[in-house]
């Protein structure tokens, strides 16, 4: 009955735990539209300052000369690229910025842009087939938001300073309302609050971030080290010229070194009858140096064993190989011991197919790469033992190339696969583990997203913080407006405000962010000690404290976000301060 019950619910939780997912995720999404279209909004309240060719004009051109800078500093390919795209869209929403007629049509296009992709995107949850069409309508979104973004961010920061010459007053009011009189403490404590909660999202999703950075370029390395950073192989087969191929490849100013290879599957058979796949790997122990760091991996034997013996008995005279670590350890080998590999193919022909066949090796080398799949599916020989055992002729099945730098591979193996005259290709070194990098993205990815929702609440948190402060001030708004200030001016006041507690909010969090992320082994130095046990075993991640690595563009996104939602904050309480009634307001005072 119980069995029953379970298998009717089971399903059923399914299908809720999923649906409830992805209304969090609409939910998420909704909000951050909410609130880039009302930052958006706010700021466009600042641009009419900055419609002064004086004032535009030269923003436009600072700015690209940052990104200039910021392309050398690095080392962006082509640096011209970046600063021209931002002149170009510059110009172009300045012009738009200028050309006022055009302002209502554009908000209206806009509008009906986004609201066309939203509702696509949720039909396409619904009706499989528009999926391609919702695509193209969030990339179409995505496009403009990135366009306006790059057209106008300039001209907004030289139409803030350039409001800040003109309406001074503005500024000191938003500077005045941070700090209440003594009767309305409560609020200022509400606006600490709210400055500690954007610090809390920005800092927290700053260390989290940093941290995966780590854990990533910590397997990047190892792969990096293990692996040569691409490979060069023929598109028909096995390499038959390949000491030619080699030097051609080698010509390369980028390439730091190059090593034939030799690729193929075997099963290793124990003392004791277990077996297990490995990937036998033929290489050229000279040359395999100055590509991948299998030599500093060897913790006994050594590369120059590989060879057979000339004199000696029968098992020094076998060809060599190298093990991993973990492999030596499952099958209790040691250097000079015998190790017997199994071909699936190449044996005797039988009634049933092909036989296996089976050749001994020497054991000549034990490495540990600390990369759990090259220490347990990794055997080395040289390239005539291997094409022995495989039983082909001179051949091998492509080129390794170690790079001066292995995050530009892709770039430099194109580069040498057009100086190439033959049916190449090329592959990078993370297109062996795809899977692997997906996955530590889309963990990234999803982190993000979740720690983000403590920005968000931090939002909601200004948006109550400036309602009350409306409240309080309700008197002042409405002298001020039968003073003759007008609505906009209203509007801007309360912008600033939740712009300042968005930048005070970003700095502590930064801060607070960079010095937790940099003092990372003393806190788990604490840790440990307090719980007194190891929270970080090194037979377990490999790691002897926790990694992290610091991203400059992540720092910049997760600054921008948090920019946005403090901004796009303001906007239903800065309309509601501008829309108060003047004669209401000081009715009672």
């Amino acid at each position: 009955m119980l069995d029953a019950i379970r298998d009717l619910l089971e399903p059923a939780l399914g299908v809720l735990s999923a649906s409830l997912l992805g209304l969090i995720a609409l939910g998420f999404a909704a909000m951050f539209v909410f609130f880039s279209v009302a930052a958006a909004l706010v700021l466009g309240q600042f641009l009419r300052y900055a419609r002064a060719p004086r004032v535009g004009l030269p923003a436009l051109v600072l700015a690209a000369a940052v990104l200039a800078f910021g392309g050398i500093v690095f080392d962006l390919q082509p640096v011209w690229a970046l600063p021209s795209s931002q002149l170009v869209w510059g110009v172009l929403g300045f012009g738009l910025v200028r050309w006022q007629r055009a302002h209502r049509p554009l908000r209206i296009g806009a509008g009906a842009v986004v609201l066309m992709a939203g509702l696509l995107f949720l039909a396409s949850l619904v009706f499989p087939g528009l999926e391609s069409a919702a695509q193209w309508a969030l990339q179409a979104v995505v496009f403009l938001a990135v366009a306006l973004l790059m057209g106008l961010w300039p001209l907004v920061l030289a139409g803030l300073v350039q409001h800040a010459r003109e309406r001074p007053v503005e500024w000191f009011l938003s500077l005045r309302y941070l700090f209440a009189k003594r009767r309305q403490t409560f609020i200022s404590i509400i606006t600490v609050i709210c400055v500690l909660g954007v610090a809390l999202g920005v800092s927290v999703i700053t260390v989290v971030l940093s941290v995966m950075n780590g854990f990533a370029h910590v397997w990047e390395e190892k792969i990096v080290g293990t692996r040569a950073h691409f490979v060069v192989e023929s598109q028909f087969g096995p390499v038959e010229d390949y000491g030619r191929l080699r030097e051609l490849v080698r010509e390369s100013d980028e390439v730091l070194g190059a090593t034939p290879y030799l690729l193929s599957e075997a099963i290793v058979r124990g003392r004791g009858g277990q077996i297990q796949a490995v990937l036998l790997k033929g290489i050229d122990p000279e040359t395999v140096r100055s590509t991948t760091r299998l030599a500093e991996d060897l913790v006994a034997g050594s590369l120059d064993e590989l060879d057979p013996a000339p004199r000696g008995d029968a098992e020094a005279g076998r060809s060599g190989i190298v093990i991993g670590s973990e492999l030596a350890d499952r099958f209790f080998l040691r250097v000079g011991d015998p190790l017997l590999l199994i071909s699936p193919l190449g044996g005797p022909a039988t009634p049933l197919g092909p036989a296996p066949r089976m050749e001994k090796f020497r054991v000549a080398g034990i490495f540990r790469a600390n990369f759990f799949q090259f220490d347990e599916s990794f055997v080395y020989t040289t390239i005539p033992a291997a094409q022995k055992f495989m039983r082909l002729g001179d051949v091998v099945t492509g080129i390794e190339v170690r790079t001066a730098d292995p995050y530009r591979s892709r770039l430099i193996g194109a580069r040498v696969l057009d100086s190439l005259d033959g049916p190449f290709t090329v592959r990078d070194w993370k297109e062996f583990y795809p899977g692997l990098f997906r996955a530590l993205k889309m963990e990234r990815v999803m982190m993000f997203v979740l720690l983000s929702f403590i920005m968000v609440v931090a939002g909601f948190i200004i948006v109550a913080t400036l309602i009350m402060m409306i409240m309080e001030k309700g008197g002042d708004i409405a002298i001020l407006k039968a003073m003759g200030c007008e609505d906009r001016g209203i509007l801007r006041v309360f912008a600033i405000e939740g712009c300042l507690i968005g930048i005070a909010g970003i700095g502590l969090g930064l801060a607070m962010g960079l010095v937790i992320t940099a003092n990372l082994e003393l806190i788990q130095r604490l840790v440990e000690q307090t719980v007194g046990f190891d929270v970080l075993p090194a037979d377990v991640y490999q790691l002897g404290q926790l990694p992290y690595h610091i991203d400059a563009f992540q720092l910049l996104m997760i600054s921008l976000i948090a920019m946005v939602l403090s901004i796009g904050a303001t906007l239903l309480p800065s309309w509601q301060a501008s829309r108060l009634d003047p004669a209401e307001g000081l009715r009672y005072e």
